[in-house]
């Protein structure tokens, strides 16, 4: 009997063991499963906001190449025609007021907002002058001749060949000349009265020059573009 109730009693305590240990993985699994969950939960809120803000997005909306700023086509800052200070720097201010009535100190260049593909650049010499140092074929010295609608003038002496121009109304003459690939034009303003010129004493408040005036003048603006075949060895 004593036998009998001590195996009873043996039985017993690991049928509550076997139970405790059962319902601790339970509470286990339940937790685990809780927690997992909850990780899944925050991870497909995460992806949710992400998404949204996504959607918000020009960038998602339009692409990412749209929403992207196009590249800029300006130069660096500061960046210029390499060939600008070099034919720019043959003429000097004292030539220049030779043939100006406002002195210049200083003779400034400009290739404009960027290098063009034909090198092209500007002196500002008391006026305009455009100097196009790959012109070998003479393409834009034609052009711009042509488009004046005017005969051109010989001058001699000034590179391979040179002419200038002057309007209906007797206004200051153009020039343009070329040597070897590089054309130079001389473009005054139309004020006879900013360029040391004889004015005609019979024109209409004092806007107009002789002919004969404008080809002295003329022929001395010229040098500037030989001192510029000269800077750029033409």
């Amino acid at each position: 009997m004593f036998r009998l109730r001590s195996t009873l009693g043996v039985a017993l305590g690991v049928s509550l063991v076997a139970l405790n240990l059962a319902a601790c993985s339970s509470s286990g699994s339940a937790k685990a499963g809780a927690a997992g969950g909850s990780s899944s939960n925050q991870a497909t809120t995460s992806i949710a906001s992400a998404a949204a803000t996504a959607a918000a997005s020009p960038a998602a909306q339009n692409g990412s190449a749209a929403a992207a700023p196009a590249a800029s086509a300006a130069p660096p800052s500061g960046y210029t025609e390499p060939l600008a200070p070099i034919g720019c720097g043959g003429i000097t201010p004292a030539m220049v007021n030779d043939l100006v009535n406002t002195p210049v100190t200083s003779i400034t260049f400009s290739s404009g907002f960027g290098v063009y593909p034909d090198h092209h650049f500007e002196c500002d010499a008391g006026m305009r002058v455009a100097i196009y140092p790959q012109d070998s074929n003479k393409g834009q010295y034609t052009a711009d001749l042509t488009a004046e609608n005017v005969a051109g003038i010989p001058l001699s002496g000034v590179g391979d060949v040179a002419v200038y121009t002057l309007p209906p109304l007797s206004g200051m003459p153009d020039i343009y000349a070329h040597k070897g690939t590089v054309t130079c034009e001389l473009q005054p303003t139309s004020t006879v009265t900013d360029y040391k010129v004889a004015i005609d004493p019979k024109s209409a408040f004092g806007g107009s020059i002789t002919k004969e005036a404008g080809a002295a003048w003329a022929t001395k603006a010229a040098g500037l573009c030989t001192a510029v075949f000269t800077a750029l060895k033409a």
